[in-house]
């Protein structure tokens, strides 16, 4: 009793039903509610980004001035390194329990974790907000051709994503892993014939001369730099859908799993992305919905929108269930449902500005520059400090304030602090990105945009350093090594 049966991991435990309310937020899952395996993520991940965003990124990479041959190798490179991030970030979830961005605590102290949970809920509800824009388009071009014409169809296409998406999020885990799958399947078949009906109209000879910034490899380098930034986008989120396996789940499996399923969503989307942007000369524009019916047939354009809305839908779901658990871990003293209120009525603020003020092609742009710029140094010092801890975190210590294993000085591990903002400061210095060009990188070097390789290094080296020598630190390894034993 209250232990966790490994001879069924598939078996639904109370607390974590699919369709029914999950009764855990930020607080550790204890051992009886541990369930699930990492065959789980690759169904989920490939159904949260199996959509038309992901599609738009494939673009991006194109309009950096590359060749259709040079883009899709950005998005093979890209991939292959955001997505074995993104499957590194998520090994952490059954070793301590909770939410991912919960594990700053370990890395910064429970105070000078405040700094990274209050970024990484800044980027889920723009992630949030940002996948809302896309499929509000779609529903709102439906509900056109339906004849309906009125000024107020914008709204309530954004009032229904709205409610469809927090609704789910409320249900939390199961559910979301449940719905995932399907969606996946659904969304594949449709994706797949709008792969279909744009491949005939892209010349492939004509792509090879779409190069507006020459092909050079600093161009490269951009247009690689802004594929990573999406997978690595998610990587504050990633724990938060494995922390309900038991702590023995192999490291390697899941990594193979989540990083997996993210990278084969991506590459299939995004390589339709530039494919589409060929067709259409080198951009999707800034209403790329409307540019369907340039290829597609009348008959394909209802069903293709309908996939829209639910691969937006799929894919802003696990951005709102995250970022209600973000404000939860800021302790703010509210529940679950009310953080999903609070972040629906963000949501809306942010729509009113990109129907009234945005161009929302290039807003995106710079988001996912700008989320390099925190992500991979936050993504390389949780990972440095789970390996050197070899996985071992003491799960009391994870919810107590003023005391505890993480604690620390006053609540924040120097060490982590220092790093994280090493990395920040070494991916702004090395960034050369349409977000920002840093003098050095513009006025001297020349080079193309290295941010996240540098913020990654920079971050990592710097942890591992100034940890090892930390008396704080291995007395917290010791702490564990010696309960073990």
């Amino acid at each position: 009793m209250g232990k966790y049966d490994s001879r069924n991991p598939h078996a639904e435990v109370e607390a974590d039903k699919a369709w029914s309310i999950e009764q855990h937020a930020i607080d550790p899952i204890p051992l009886k509610d541990r369930h699930g395996t990492p065959a789980e993520l690759f169904k989920m991940w490939i159904g949260a980004n199996t959509n038309y965003v992901v599609v738009m990124t494939g673009a991006l990479a194109l309009s950096q001035g590359l060749s259709l041959w040079q883009a899709l190798g950005a998005i093979l490179v890209g991939n292959l390194l955001g997505c074995f991030v993104l499957g590194l970030t998520t090994i952490m979830g059954p070793r301590t329990g909770t939410s991912g961005i919960m594990t700053s605590r370990s890395s910064f102290g429970q105070l000078g974790s405040f700094l990274p949970k209050a970024v990484s809920l800044v980027s889920a509800l723009s992630w949030f907000s940002i996948n809302s824009v896309v499929a509000t388009q779609a529903l709102e071009t439906l509900l056109k051709m339906g004849g309906f014409q009125s000024h107020a169809v914008v709204w309530v296409s954004l009032g229904i994503i709205l409610a469809a998406e927090i609704l789910l999020a409320i249900f939390g885990h199961a559910t979301i892993i449940a719905a995932e799958k399907w969606i996946a399947v659904v969304l594949a078949i449709l994706f797949g014939g709008l792969a279909a009906f744009v491949l005939p109209h892209t010349s492939f000879a004509m792509a090879s001369a779409i190069n507006h910034g020459g092909g050079s490899i600093s161009t490269w380098l951009i247009a690689m730099g802004i594929i990573f930034s999406y997978p690595i986008g998610w990587a504050n989120f990633a724990s938060d859908y494995s922390r309900y396996f038991p702590a023995e789940t192999s490291w390697k499996k899941i990594v193979l799993a989540a990083g997996g399923g993210q990278f084969v969503a991506l590459m299939f989307c995004e390589m339709i992305g530039v494919l589409f942007a060929t067709a259409l000369g080198g951009t999707l524009g800034d209403d790329p919905v409307s540019q369907l019916g340039k290829f597609l047939p009348t008959w394909f354009i209802v069903p293709l929108l309908f996939s829209i809305i639910l691969g937006g839908i799929a894919a802003n779901v696990p951005n709102g269930y995250t970022a209600g658990l973000g404000l939860l871990a800021l302790r703010i003293p509210i529940n679950r449902i009310t953080s999903l209120t609070i972040i629906a009525l963000f949501t809306l603020c942010f729509r009113v500005v990109t129907v009234f003020y945005g161009q929302f092609f290039d807003m995106y742009q710079v988001f996912l520059n700008y989320m390099v710029f925190w992500t991979a140094p936050w993504a390389a010092v949780v990972i440095v400090d789970y390996f050197m801890r070899r996985g071992r975190y003491q799960a009391d210590a994870w919810m107590k304030w003023g005391g505890g294993a993480y604690w620390y000085d006053g609540g924040i591990f120097w060490p982590g602090v220092i790093a994280l903002l090493m990395g920040i400061v070494a991916s702004l210095v090395f960034s050369n990105s349409p977000t920002y060009a840093s003098p050095l990188m513009r006025d001297y070097l020349g080079w193309g945009d290295l941010s996240f390789e540098f913020g990654l290094l920079s971050a990592g080296l710097t942890y591992f350093v100034m940890a090892r020598r930390s008396a704080h630190f291995r007395a917290t390894v010791d702490a564990v090594a010696h309960a073990a034993s």
